[in-house]
């Protein structure tokens, strides 16, 4: 498995329309072939927020690039914000609740 998180800068006013703003485009990229996952994580006091995605395969997660680069430009925009950076990871473990 694959990962990209990104990290954008919102004015912390505009959190709450940046979630809408991003739940839109995390619509558009669950369509995708080989999309997994994907989160939104917000700290609403700095501003900050990370998207994270999980991909099933390195192909999917560069097959993915076009539509999320323009997914991800057109939500911060959405709410005046800016793409801070962009990171692709390897999946080493995956956590999930015990059974038991």
């Amino acid at each position: 498995m694959q990962a990209r998180v990104a990290r954008y800068r919102i004015e912390p006013e505009r959190c709450q329309e940046a979630v809408a703003s991003f739940k839109e485009a995390g619509a558009e990229i669950a369509k995708l072939e080989g999309f997994r996952d994907g989160y939104v994580l917000v700290d609403p006091h700095d501003g900050d927020i990370l998207t994270v995605t999980v991909w099933e395969s390195h192909h999917a997660l560069d097959a993915s690039e076009m539509k999320a680069t323009s997914s991800r430009r057109r939500a911060a925009e959405a709410v005046d914000g800016t793409v801070e950076a962009v990171s692709r990871y390897d999946v080493a473990i995956e956590l999930v609740p015990s059974s038991g």
